[in-house]
């Protein structure tokens, strides 16, 4: 159960009272490292979460390590490299003054990790704010682990920087085991592309993350006691949510495996491709029916008001509909052979997933999928500007 506000702020401040400078090189099975960006209205949560984590703590098997950057209402904000053991937090250097939503910082707390707590595995989980694919632009910003002090975030490409530097320069070319986000919205095949080729698993949520996020002290428990690989550990972080949540009306969480997903992406653009030609025919009213009628709100399970869709439920859906699309009869049949290999390939590249009752049926994969006008920041995305055929669907879908 979480404790009051208050005695959380007491607790904390006690508990990294203790400063160390000069880190333990300790080399372990496992690190995990969570970096925490709290400079916003989910402080509160941040000191929750820690008292969570105080329950396992290092041991062993893993090195729990946390970067946090805080602001507390009335204070000014501060950045803390803090070493998790059990009822015992150690604040490792001095007070810094960091922008969480910079990349250069989110490379700092990759580069602290990996170099003072080197480990055989390594699973990053960013915290915070999360609004999906979709990056900045001037009518709402979108990301993840903002800071309200400076007004910046991490984009797609941020994060990829990052974790690309991480691999290919400190980790010799091996990739992170896990991407976790404890934040909303981030489970979808943009980002989970964008990760492939610097992770092996991505775990994160289509929907919406309550504020109390990761319940930490289970999350952390079984890798605490055991040399865990990586997928084994993926599934508990899903096991872990799925018994704080369960009996909830609106969550989700699923791993995917980022090394497999190549494949859907491939099939998502040849699936683009024979939508967006069959838009520029002079069948377009009829295609463009069909398309919405598979992605109303009652076929298909949408988040964050619509913006993004079920991947899987879209699938279903066209395929569904495919006869309407009067395609030739040849065509007609590749195609359905086409949709029916994209959705064989969800449990392939989704390995576990939960989610809430109203949520049954999902398959773990958002994608974007505009109703009217495009979103100019989608334009920007790392994914887009490798997979342009979606973007070509949804220009020709508005069209």
């Amino acid at each position: 159960m979480k404790i009051g506000f208050m005695r959380s702020m007491l607790l904390f401040l006690v508990l990294v009272s203790n400063i160390s400078y000069a880190s333990p090189i300790t080399n372990k099975p496992w690190t995990v490292l969570i970096y925490i960006a709290a400079a916003n209205d989910l402080n509160p949560y941040a000191l929750y979460d820690l008292q969570e984590m105080l329950e396992v703590g290092s041991t062993p098997f893993v090195n729990v390590i946390v970067y946090l950057t805080i602001q507390q209402p009335g204070q000014k904000k501060q950045t803390k490299k803090l070493y998790i053991e059990k009822d015992k937090i150690t604040q490792i250097g001095p007070v810094l003054q960091r922008d969480s939503g910079d990349v250069a910082t989110f490379s700092e707390a990759l580069q602290w990790a990996c170099l003072d707590y080197p480990s055989e595995k390594f699973a990053v989980i960013m915290w915070d704010h999360g609004s999906g694919a979709l990056n900045r632009h001037k009518v709402m910003e979108r990301g993840v682990c903002y800071d309200y002090d400076t007004g910046h975030y991490l984009t797609d490409q941020d994060c990829l920087t990052a974790f690309s530097w991480v691999c290919n320069t400190l980790r010799g070319g091996k990739k992170i085991d896990i991407i976790a986000c404890d934040a909303c919205l981030l489970a979808s095949l943009e980002l989970a592309y964008t990760f492939a080729s610097c992770a092996d698993y991505y775990v994160a949520s289509e929907e919406t993350i309550p504020g109390a996020g990761f319940q930490y002290a289970y999350l952390l428990s079984q890798v605490s006691k055991e040399n865990m690989d990586p997928l084994s550990f993926a599934r508990w972080m899903i096991d872990a949510y799925n018994r704080e949540y369960a009996g909830t009306l609106n969550y989700t969480l699923s791993i995917t495996d980022l090394t497999k997903v190549q494949a859907l992406v491939d099939n998502v653009n040849a699936v683009g491709q024979i939508l967006a030609s069959q838009l520029k025919t002079k069948n377009f009213s009829s295609v463009k029916a069909i398309i919405k009628k598979s992605i109303r709100e009652e076929a298909c399970i949408s988040f964050d008001q619509g913006n993004y869709i079920d991947l899987l439920q879209f699938y279903k859906n066209i395929l569904k509909n495919a006869a309407s699309l009067k395609l030739q009869k040849v065509y007609e049949n590749q195609f359905k052979q086409l949709l029916l290999a994209g959705i064989n390939l969800f449990p392939i590249v989704v390995p576990m997933q939960v989610m809430s009752k109203n949520y049954r049926g999902v398959g773990g994969l958002s994608l974007y999928f505009s109703r009217h006008a495009i979103d100019p920041s989608y334009y920007g995305l790392y994914w887009t500007k490798k997979n342009p055929m979606w973007l070509t669907f949804l220009e020709a879908y508005a069209g």
